[in-house]
């Protein structure tokens, strides 16, 4: 079994780069006018690329490595919902719906082509809701791992 903790360190790092890159877009505000502007794009684009980086890293990595860490099974004999439920099962994701909501937002960024602006704005508007949500998840996954 990988290390849960050096896992969570990848982990950590995406959610800091998308919670400067949050900060960054709330600073500009969010319209499409500035999808006109490379060094916008180019910032929104960064976000995207972490917040799929993050919700990525911690479904298919650290979410198998806690369910083995919590239960003492192997993570490859359980389905995925198995491990969402158990998971909800000890607090660290509101429920295994909001997980699969955030895979599906992810999901979302990867088939919006580049001209379907008002769909990205949408999807990025999600995202920058989300990531406070998804910080008390990594606080959840700390404690349990006691990091």
């Amino acid at each position: 079994m990988k290390d849960p903790k050096k896992v969570l360190k990848e982990v950590k790092t995406h959610l800091e780069m998308v919670k400067y890159e949050k900060e960054r877009i709330e600073e500009r505000g969010l319209s499409s006018e500035l999808l006109e502007e490379r060094d916008f794009l180019i910032l929104l684009d960064a976000f995207i690329f972490r917040f799929i980086k993050l919700q990525s890293a911690i479904g298919e990595k650290i979410f198998p490595l806690l369910y083995e860490f919590l239960t003492g099974k192997d993570y490859t004999e359980a389905t995925f919902i198995d491990i969402l439920n158990t998971l909800e099962k000890y607090k660290i994701i509101p429920s295994a719906e909001y997980w699969k909501k955030l895979r599906k937002l992810r999901n979302e960024f990867v088939h919006i082509y580049p001209w379907e602006t008002d769909l990205k704005l949408e999807a990025v508007k999600k995202a920058l809701e989300e990531v406070p949500k998804i910080e008390a998840i990594v606080k959840r996954i700390e404690e349990v791992l006691n990091v």
